[in-house]
């Protein structure tokens, strides 16, 4: 079944902007949302048509070279995941076999005299970049914009759970983590599907929120509240947010994660770019506050953000969001 996802203006949440009435109806339009679903879509994002062409232009060259040049930056090779992908090799639904789709995996560019590099912290360090010289001047131009989209989200949201808006921006612990995915899904002609394996197998995302942009092919499904698979369209002008299984530790299940996956589509290759934001690895992640009702107690133990996002990456699959195990169940 296909589904339009509900539409929120967060442009009044650029970085520098004024307040504005503007402000608090964005925030109280995005609480309701998380509240019933968790997916929706952004306009006022910042992304300009051509940064987000060049983009998937330079992704598209890349992913059409022999495997054997892809492999040359194989993510295998660095020691703070970053790099190539091959088709199957990775598995967010554990019960399913290989997600039939191949990635570039990018982060931050940090050199050896970054703080974080020289402390050891595991997500940190140099991308591995395709020979081609264009890729990297579109991902520096691409990642620079969707960060801010990241940003005005973030400042929404803040404000949706009654924090200053640079709340979920200056948390202690670091800096604020942003990986930016290229994906590839083959046309389903050309991978033939083993049983119940998918482009990308049923998962909940780790982090705070992941922005996504997708080359209108289609594809994506989101589980609703109710159990039940819905296909999401989206607009070329908008991009899709989603929230990470941290918010549910902030909000106390205020806003739950939703399991989504991705459908091959038939007869034609589907790109996307989901940028995935964490909290700074050393941050603690507890329950807020104004979160908790009277007499309620939270339901999580505080945690440490890089931690778990490491033990996801290890597992590759969810083990905690109860829709995605109810639906499992099944």
């Amino acid at each position: 079944m296909s589904e339009t996802l509900p539409t929120v203006d967060v442009s009044s949440f650029a970085t520098g902007a004024p307040p504005s009435p503007e402000q608090d109806t964005a925030a109280a339009e995005i609480d309701r949302i998380c509240r019933e679903i968790g997916f929706f879509l952004i306009a006022g994002h910042g992304v300009e048509p051509g940064v987000k062409a060049a983009m998937f232009e330079a992704m598209k060259r890349f992913f059409a070279l022999p495997v054997e040049e892809k492999l040359e930056i194989a993510i295998a090779k660095s020691p703070v995941h970053r790099g190539y992908v091959p088709i199957a090799e990775e598995i967010l639904d554990e019960n399913t076999a290989g997600d039939l789709k191949e990635s570039l995996d990018t982060g931050g560019e940090h050199g050896p005299d970054h703080p974080e590099v020289q402390a050891g912290v595991p997500t940190f360090g140099p991308n591995q970049w395709p020979a081609d010289p264009a890729f990297r001047e579109a991902w520096e131009a691409y990642r620079t914009q969707a960060i801010e989209a990241a940003q005005r989200v973030q400042r929404a949201m803040a404000r949706a759970l009654g924090q200053h808006d640079e709340f979920l921006l200056d948390r202690p612990g670091g800096e604020v983590m942003y990986h930016l995915r290229h994906l590839h899904y083959p046309p389903q002609e050309t991978v033939q599907p083993g049983p119940n394996q998918l482009g990308c197998g049923a998962h909940t995302d780790y982090g705070t929120v992941t922005l996504l942009a997708d080359d209108g092919v289609g594809g994506l499904q989101v589980m609703k509240r109710d159990g039940t698979w819905i296909e999401v369209g989206i607009p070329d002008d908008l991009l899709v947010v989603n929230l990470g299984d941290l918010m549910a530790i902030w909000t106390n299940d205020r806003w739950v994660s939703n399991p989504h996956r991705v459908v091959n589509p038939p007869q034609t290759d589907r790109y996307s770019m989901p940028l995935f934001v964490t909290p700074p690895f050393h941050a603690e992640i507890s329950c807020l506050e104004s979160c908790l009702g009277p007499g309620e107690e939270p339901k999580y133990e505080s945690q440490e953000a890089g931690p778990y996002l490491m033990s996801r990456l290890n597992a590759t699959h969810t083990y905690r969001n109860p829709l995605l195990a109810a639906a499992e169940s099944v």
